[in-house]
């Protein structure tokens, strides 16, 4: 299934398939806003019928002085530095954005760059941040767990914090699907998958705990930059996580910001993946800033994005539109354009122009729906070959767009031979 990746916005563009449901980034929106969407909102929105919020904790190093609007965000969670947030009062405080306003500096202040460490301040913001999903209605709850930064195949840090979160819901009689957080630092993930400690470690201890319904996997790129991961080993290792913990102990696995990556990832047996159009919801990453976006073609033929500002009328110029375009509504006047050779500058709604993204979202989304709505109607054997076919397809074609030199490093084609071979890696691995 695919949950659409939400940040601040709630509404999305329509699309022709049906988006199941949402995952919400505790960095996207402050706590005091996103208790009045629970309340108000939320509903009036088909894909937030279905949701998840991650406590991203994970995040909790993040540097104020890079990116003090996503640490305040952050900080008005309890389970970051206690439960001391205060509490918003209308009477008080008349508007949310006046609490922010108020509060904004204690926040700010209180922002340590580090987990509670002793244990009655992990008790506590464990068992806030389940609270917390339960308040807000989530479909499951995600248990708040720290960032694995090194290779300690003990993981006591992360364990300590496992252990805490299915504590608190058993304290809390939760009755929902409960999933460990595996949040995974690129500098651990760099090593020969099949044999790294810490990705056995954490599949060994959730199989073991009947508490746990699975895990939510979530992976730090260090090159923030980039919107598909070209890196072998981390997406290796990825899908060794899943086929042990899905194959191997019928574990759930939920993935995020991975982007259609995800697609191969649904083949190895992850139940639900998340992503969205813009760079922050494809990838993690701590130091990242954010900037002004610009519209992408995304093409599910080659696995990748196409460059608007000149490679699509180049690959157009060239007659091979067909074999790369993926029709979609919010393509259409593109489509049409380009068929009457015309040039992308002439469509208003896909030039490439600073913020112009509302088509190409609504594009992106409906492909990723879609390629989601195609394997769940696949059954699970059929997935695989399905996967192959796909990623064997795309791989031939970007490679005769760069023999013909139609693309520049605009397009995303770097990525679409390692997706392949780390595919077919993984086949190997689960035929043992």
């Amino acid at each position: 299934m695919y949950f659409f990746n939400a940040r601040y916005t709630l509404k999305i563009p329509e699309t022709e398939t049906e988006i199941t449901g949402a995952a919400i980034a505790a960095s996207a929106v402050s706590a005091v806003d996103l208790d009045k969407r629970a309340q108000k909102q939320f509903d009036k929105h088909e894909h937030f019928k279905r949701r998840l919020l991650d406590p991203q904790l994970y995040m909790a190093s993040v540097d104020p002085a890079l990116d003090p609007d996503t640490t305040e965000k952050l900080a008005a969670y309890p389970w970051f530095h206690g439960t001391s947030v205060p509490e918003y009062s209308s009477g008080e405080h008349g508007t949310r954005t006046k609490w922010k306003e108020a509060n904004r500096p204690a926040l700010l202040a209180n922002w340590t760059r580090t987990v509670p460490t002793d244990s009655a301040s992990i008790q506590a913001a464990a068992e806030a941040a389940v609270q917390y999903q339960l308040k807000i209605g989530c479909d499951s709850i995600l248990l708040a767990v720290p960032l694995t930064t090194i290779e300690d195949q003990s993981l006591e840090t992360e364990i300590t914090w496992m252990r805490a979160g299915i504590e608190a819901c058993s304290r809390l009689g939760v009755g929902l699907p409960v999933y460990a957080t595996v949040a995974l630092s690129e500098a651990v993930l760099h090593a020969s998958p099949l044999k790294n400690p810490v990705i056995h470690s954490f599949s060994n201890y959730i199989s073991s705990r009947r508490e746990l319904a699975g895990a939510y996997i979530v992976m730090e790129q260090s090159e923030t930059g980039k919107y598909f991961w070209d890196a072998k080993d981390p997406l290796m290792a990825c899908m060794v996580l899943i086929d042990d913990l899905h194959r191997g102990a019928r574990k759930k696995v939920i993935v995020n910001y991975l982007g259609t990556f995800g697609v191969v990832a649904t083949a190895a047996g992850a139940e639900i993946w998340a992503s969205g159009y813009n760079l922050s919801q494809r990838r993690f990453s701590r130091t990242a800033k954010p900037g002004r976006a610009y519209p992408r073609y995304h093409s599910f033929a080659t696995a990748g994005d196409i460059g608007l500002k000149d490679d699509l009328d180049k690959i157009n110029e060239a007659g091979l539109l067909s074999e790369v375009i993926t029709p979609t509504a919010a393509d259409a006047p593109l489509r049409k354009a380009l068929e009457r050779k015309l040039t992308v500058e002439n469509v208003p709604q896909w030039k490439h122009s600073q913020s112009n993204t509302t088509a190409a979202q609504a594009h992106y989304l409906q492909v990723a729906a879609r390629a989601a709505a195609t394997l769940n109607e696949i059954q699970a054997k059929d997935r695989c070959e399905w996967v192959y076919d796909w990623l064997k397809t795309a791989s031939e074609l970007v490679k005769k767009l760069e023999t013909k030199k139609l693309v520049t490093s605009a397009s995303d084609t770097r990525h679409q031979k390692v997706w392949l071979d780390v595919f077919q890696q993984w086949r190997d691995y689960a035929k043992q």
